[in-house]
């Protein structure tokens, strides 16, 4: 038979101290909600004696999307053992602390240190989870273009940074440009019709070019999509022969590589200019003109 176990009741304490907080623990479980500033954090953090190796990228995520007042209040809790060793929640205090701005959370304290084992073993939400639950047609392809136009904005032309945006990042990114979900059904629709080239590059290439001359662009992702018309010699023929052959020798080619196709395909074709083969060298990928 089962034991009813009591809830926690969470216990509004705006700001404590370290030693208030370490006080509070020891007296067993409890839920607080609370205030944690940059000086408590870093405290917290001389208490992290038993945790997983630190991802710098995820506190510098962290640290952006605290910065740019976007980290709600959203039920994710920060666990302390009852001796006050940080149990989960390392990455965030770092982030507070790196931030230098205070932030708004629930913490749950006083647990037994055997608990930490079975924290965080959960399946993190993606941005494509986020955004299918907000309801966003074409939610995968949206998230993989808008993390490559994140990058390109970043200055990142070799895509070679580890670093992504985060989920409010890529969502702010998306409302600033709305034009990007245009670019994910285009990139779906000219991926069913020459399936070599992947939806992340081609919405990529698609919101650069539209920016530059948005007719073009429409003719070029229908041309691409279904070759028809095109003569010998022509940048978009180069680059179906190019990206199919490429395809079939070696099954995958590097993002950034298609993406680097597909430009010069585009400026080759803003220029008028011929191209029986289409040749690159390995880089930054070149500037849309």
């Amino acid at each position: 038979m089962a034991t009813a176990v009591a809830p926690i009741a969470v216990q509004l304490a705006p700001e404590l101290t370290l030693e208030e907080v370490n006080q509070l623990a020891s007296a067993g479980p409890a839920a607080l909600h609370i205030t944690i500033t940059p000086a408590l954090a870093k405290g917290l953090l001389t208490q992290n004696r038993r945790n997983r190796h630190i991802r710098e990228n995820t506190v510098n995520d962290y640290v952006r999307d605290i910065q740019n007042n976007s980290w709600p209040l959203n039920g994710e809790t920060i666990k302390l053992s009852i001796s006050g060793d940080v149990l989960d929640g390392q990455h965030r205090l770092l982030a507070i602390e790196k931030a230098g701005t205070p932030v708004e959370t629930f913490i749950v304290i006083g647990l037994p240190p055997e608990t930490q084992a079975t924290m965080d073993t959960g399946m993190r939400r993606t941005v494509a989870d986020a955004l299918a639950l907000s309801g966003e047609a074409n939610a995968a392809t949206v998230a993989s273009i808008l993390r490559r136009v994140w990058a390109w904005e970043q200055g990142d032309r070799k895509f070679t940074r580890r670093n992504s945006p985060t989920t409010t990042e890529s969502q702010m990114l998306l409302g600033a440009h709305p034009e990007i979900r245009r670019s994910a059904e285009i990139a779906n629709r000219t991926r069913a019709a020459f399936p070599h080239i992947p939806q992340s590059a081609l919405g990529t290439a698609h919101f650069l070019f539209n920016a530059i001359d948005p007719g073009e662009a429409a003719w070029f992702f229908q041309r691409l999509g279904d070759g028809a018309e095109l003569p010998s010699g022509h940048p978009i023929l180069a680059l179906r022969n190019r990206v199919t052959s490429e395809r079939a020798k070696e099954g995958t080619v590097p993002w950034a590589r298609q993406l680097t196709y597909l430009v010069h395909a585009w400026n080759a074709v803003r220029s008028d200019r011929r191209l029986s083969r289409l040749q690159v060298k390995a880089g930054t990928v070149p500037t849309p003109k």
